[in-house]
């Protein structure tokens, strides 16, 4: 058995719309599209709303990228929502996350901790 560390401890943060963010609470797991590429691991999130951090943790396990072009060759115009392009330059890509709510490793809920040493 090990101790979790506390939520505050988690230095990676990334910001989720609150439907991402009700999804990941209720299923326990999530996707999601990106312009911005995101290492595997741990991640504190930030509601992209209200700008607070929630007190639980994901954790990114899968990642694929894609083009406009590539995914429109694959799966043809109709089926690739061009307005996830805006904001990336002609020819890059975008990329693709699956997560899940990480229990394993974090404590969800940051507790104040008293610890005394005897003298």
């Amino acid at each position: 058995m090990y101790e979790k560390i506390d939520i505050i401890r988690v230095g990676n943060s990334i910001d989720l719309d609150p439907f991402r963010i009700d999804e990941v609470l209720q299923n326990g797991t999530c996707t999601f599209v990106s312009s911005k590429f995101y290492n595997k691991g741990v991640y504190r999130v930030m509601n992209n709303v209200n700008k607070r951090m929630q007190d639980f943790a994901i954790n990114i396990d899968k990642i694929e990228a894609a083009t406009y072009n590539g995914l429109v060759e694959e799966f043809g115009k109709g089926c690739v929502d061009a307005s996830l392009w805006d904001d990336v330059p002609d020819g890059a890509v975008v990329f693709f996350y699956s997560f899940k709510l990480e229990t394993e490793l974090v404590e969800p809920h940051s507790k104040k901790k008293a610890e005394f040493i005897e003298a």
